[in-house]
């Protein structure tokens, strides 16, 4: 059921005329364009609706019904599926560009194939990106991105601010981002809004890569301070956290988000008093977009082409495994997936340790082994980068890793052994650290560590200490091209059939 917000303004004895405008929103769709597939009871995998073929028909059945209809994507459109990935990207533009959206806001995930190859995309469409919070040299900017936008709608204006995510260069390494800058949210809304306000909007909108989040903020997620700071705005749409939320308040403005994947499409009407000019009601609701729609008809012929081809390179056999490898372990970050992760990268790089975490829940289960396995427990592209540190200098490292013990940032290591007191002070948790090989390390010695690039980046700001030793001079940093994901395709290949032994890298000790 719709959550409906009513306005109540002052009383008038005239007419007035009533406009309604309808606000269409994806977010997090994530490449996804045919349905989204979850293991059943027999580990088979089953649709459960959603994508955006499936998307596009409720969209096209809003605009034959309604006369006023906006439609905004909201974010981390591009990355996620193989059909997008052998690609990169332009089969999303096929697919904005067919239903023509009116904005599109950036994504974190927008950047995971760097700038020059978002510049690429957004330069096949004639629809403005949304991308408030970005700076640096305007060349770097696709030519039709800007702040914002106002539509006017039987003469009602309705401005529209997209906000980027400013965490973006703590997820993605600087060789991705070109020269571009990401601004603290509520500067660069401070920064926009004076010349958003001179347009004199009648509805004015924020369509966010950000989450509300129940808890209160983060630093990727601050939509609290942000409805807090600029409680002009009627309606903030969000995404980034793939939570679906219908409706909610924040600071008295009315906040929705369609989730992920496309399992959900947003849809807001909002209705607008031309004689008291303001805003009177505002009905955000989640059409769930099921298995039993069927995916609108144009598109899927549009896209056939890209989505056979992704059908045999998900289908190939990759190898075999002789037992379930779990992602879930005993020993936090010491799992059968990590072990695998680890050793592919240990192998790709040659590297004598591995810092890496699992990326999913997804395990790899025993027997044939196809591409669309290993997609379930490497989904996003990271790349390689190995350093040459010191045992001291990977100790820090540890030491940072041990602040999240037991929680699901807790990385593992893969090529050493050391003992973790969880109750001892900070800088005194970890000791003992071993090679596995057996080789000895004499003071100052360098050995190879390689992590991906998203921890390098600092992990959105959970390993600071780890980005920095990396970047150090003498660490020697590599910065590589090798894909995680295909660094663990190469590795099941010439492994085959898998036996992956779990060696614990972190041996618990309780305090005396």
């Amino acid at each position: 059921m719709a959550i409906v917000f009513f306005y109540c303004g002052l009383a008038t004895l005239s007419f007035s005329r009533e406009i309604d405008v309808t606000i269409l929103h994806t977010a997090d769709l994530h490449g996804r364009l045919g349905p989204v597939y979850a293991p059943d009871a027999t580990n088979a995998p089953a649709a459960r609706g959603g994508g955006l073929l499936r998307c596009a028909a409720l969209i096209e059945k809003a605009r034959r019904e309604e006369r006023n209809v906006i439609l905004i994507e909201c974010g981390d459109l591009i990355q996620g599926s193989a059909e997008s990935y052998l690609c990169r990207g332009e089969v999303m533009m096929k697919a904005v560009k067919y239903l023509r959206y009116d904005a599109l806001v950036a994504g974190n995930h927008e950047f995971d194939w760097g700038v020059e190859n978002l510049r690429k995309l957004y330069g096949k469409i004639d629809i403005p990106v949304l991308a408030a919070g970005i700076a640096g040299p305007r060349e770097l900017f696709p030519p039709l991105a800007r702040p914002f936008l106002v539509k006017q709608v039987e003469g009602v204006k309705v401005a529209i601010v997209g906000l980027v995510n400013p965490l973006v260069p703590q997820w993605s390494r600087p060789r991705l981002l070109d020269n571009l800058r990401f601004v603290d949210s509520l500067d660069a809304l401070r920064a926009v809004m004076p010349e958003v306000r001179k347009t004199k909007p009648d509805i004015l909108i924020l369509a966010a890569h950000q989450g509300w989040k129940k808890w209160g903020d983060d630093r990727a997620n601050e939509i609290n301070k942000i409805a807090k700071a600029f409680p002009d705005f009627n309606l903030i749409i969000g995404a980034h956290t793939h939570e679906a939320v219908e409706a909610q308040e924040v600071n008295g403005i009315v906040y929705t988000q369609a989730g992920q994947y496309g399992l959900w499409l947003g849809k807001v009407v909002l209705r607008y008093d031309d004689e008291r000019r303001m805003v009177t009601k505002i009905e955000p609701r989640l059409l769930a977009v099921g298995v039993d729609l069927s995916p609108e008809k144009g598109l899927q012929e549009l896209v056939a082409p890209d989505l056979q081809k992704a059908k045999p390179y998900l289908a190939a056999k990759i190898g075999e495994n002789k037992a379930e490898l779990l992602s879930e372990s005993e020993m936090p970050g010491q799992s059968g997936v990590q072990t695998l992760i680890a050793a592919a990268i240990s192998a790709a790089v040659e590297a004598d340790v591995v810092f890496h975490g699992i990326l999913s829940p997804d395990g790899l289960p025993a027997g044939r082994v196809r591409m669309a396995d290993v997609w379930r427990i490497v989904p996003y592209e990271n790349t390689i980068a190995k350093a040459w540190l010191t045992m001291d200098e990977i100790e820090e490292i540890l030491e940072e890793n041990s602040r999240y013990y037991k929680k699901s940032q807790f990385r593992g290591v893969y090529g050493i052994t050391y003992e973790l007191t969880p109750k001892a002070p900070v800088g005194k948790r970890v000791t003992n650290i071993r090679l596995n090989s057996g080789k000895e390390i004499k003071n100052g010695q360098r050995i190879a560590l390689a992590v991906n690039s998203y921890d390098l980046a600092s992990a959105g700001g959970r390993f600071p200490r780890l980005r920095e030793i990396m970047d150090r001079k003498e660490s020697g940093l590599e910065e590589t091209d090798v894909d995680t994901r295909e660094a663990v395709v190469e590795y099941i290949r010439n492994h085959s059939p898998l036996a992956v032994q779990v060696v614990s890298g972190a041996v618990i000790k309780k305090r005396k």
